[in-house]
């Protein structure tokens, strides 16, 4: 393996890498089942291709135990784009984002990921120190939608923050105590929504440097929702919401 590159694996993480013009691919993997879905013909790049049984893919993911389905990929990482230089390309369009503040569970990042782009948000902000753009399972759970997302590590998120309403973005704090239901929200044309880790939820600083916090209303029996699902049910509802504003 080349140094640099990583393995990923799943025919929806592994087709979404193969398609994005910026990735490059290294070699391709794939069980002789998996021919007919994975044919040089289907691909706009040239593309090394090897044949081998489920067992030799096993041993690439055997330390994360991830189920490949018999495809796996070898692929470079994509320079991550920073946060002035990504809102510089932004101003002059409706945009929102999504903050992650110290969600350090990979599976967690990669269903985020997802969600972010299944409600067309195409960028996720979150602390460097938490980010690994190598993690084979973020990828499998993000199933494809690494190549989608832009994910900008960042060294601070309250300086973040910052930036980000200077650059016209009203910031909204997911809180569950908080007083200010997010269905009651008027939207703006740049938005951020930011979430907490499950155990501790948003911290004070960041807290203090959100516009407004507030609540997903949940069934008062339940303490929270995990926060990938907290991520879809927001968007899901801000999109929602924004078409009815």
């Amino acid at each position: 393996m080349k140094s640099g590159s990583f393995w990923i694996g799943g025919k929806h993480a592994v087709l979404s890498a193969i398609k994005n013009p910026k990735r490059k691919i290294n070699k391709l993997i794939i069980t002789e089942e998996n021919q007919k879905d994975f044919t040089p013909k289907n691909f706009d790049k040239k593309i090394i291709i090897e044949i081998k049984d489920k067992k030799e893919i096993d041993k690439i993911f055997i330390s994360e135990n991830i189920v490949h389905q018999g495809v796996a990929v070898e692929i470079e990482n994509i320079p991550a784009i920073e946060l002035k230089e990504y809102l510089k390309n932004k101003n002059n369009s409706k945009n929102t984002v999504v903050v992650l503040d110290d969600i350090t569970d990979q599976r967690n990042i990669g269903s985020i990921i997802r969600s972010c782009s299944a409600f067309n948000i195409d960028a996720v902000i979150l602390l460097e120190k938490n980010y690994n753009p190598k993690n084979k399972m973020m990828y499998k759970s993000a199933s494809g939608a690494m190549e989608l997302v832009n994910v900008i590590p960042v060294s601070n998120i309250t300086n973040a923050l910052e930036v980000l309403k200077k650059n016209n973005y009203w910031v909204y704090g997911l809180d569950g105590h908080a007083k200010e239901n997010i269905e009651d929200q008027k939207w703006s044309d740049h938005n951020a929504f930011v979430f907490g880790s499950e155990g501790e939820g948003l911290r004070r600083l960041v807290k203090e440097n959100c516009d407004h916090l507030v609540k997903i209303q949940i069934n008062k029996q339940i303490e929270s929702l995990n926060v990938s699902n907290a991520v879809s049910v927001t968007l899901g509802m801000f999109r929602l919401l924004e078409r009815n504003n």
